[in-house]
């Protein structure tokens, strides 16, 4: 079930939902339903709502989703990348094991990146487990 590599180089495309473009959220949802067999719901947020973002998220990581003090392979990984708020979650990744996340941004396909690079660690928030 774990074929990793259907999920690269597919583009961004804001509020996507499926292979042919996802955001930073629909990817976390198309990892868990191709991945692991998992339906995560839809919070109807975008790359371009941050406030709004922050404020559904929070609902929804209260009733859906663990913190974790360590990445581990299959965890959602929260990140702010908004230079103007930076303690409010804006993006999404899936960790693949405990150094590597799968993510996309705007202007850029779904890629894998170390989570230790300076492109990313600075701007990890936290790492959740999914629960049902």
């Amino acid at each position: 079930m774990y074929n990793l590599e259907k999920l690269l180089d597919i583009p961004f495309v804001d509020n996507g939902r499926d292979f042919n473009g996802v955001d930073c959220y629909g990817l976390l949802m198309l990892y868990y339903k191709e991945i692991l067999g998992i339906d995560v719901p839809d919070t109807k947020i975008t790359a371009y709502q941050p406030n709004r973002t922050m404020a559904m998220y929070l609902d929804y990581v209260s009733r859906n989703w663990n913190e974790i003090k360590t990445p581990k392979k299959h965890c959602g990984v929260a990140l702010s990348l908004n230079q103007n708020h930076p303690k409010l979650v804006t993006h999404f990744a899936v960790a693949i094991d405990e150094k590597r996340a799968i993510h996309t941004v705007k202007g850029k396909n779904t890629h894998i990146i170390d989570m230790d690079s300076p492109m990313f660690k600075p701007f990890i928030k936290g790492f959740y487990e999914w629960h049902n």
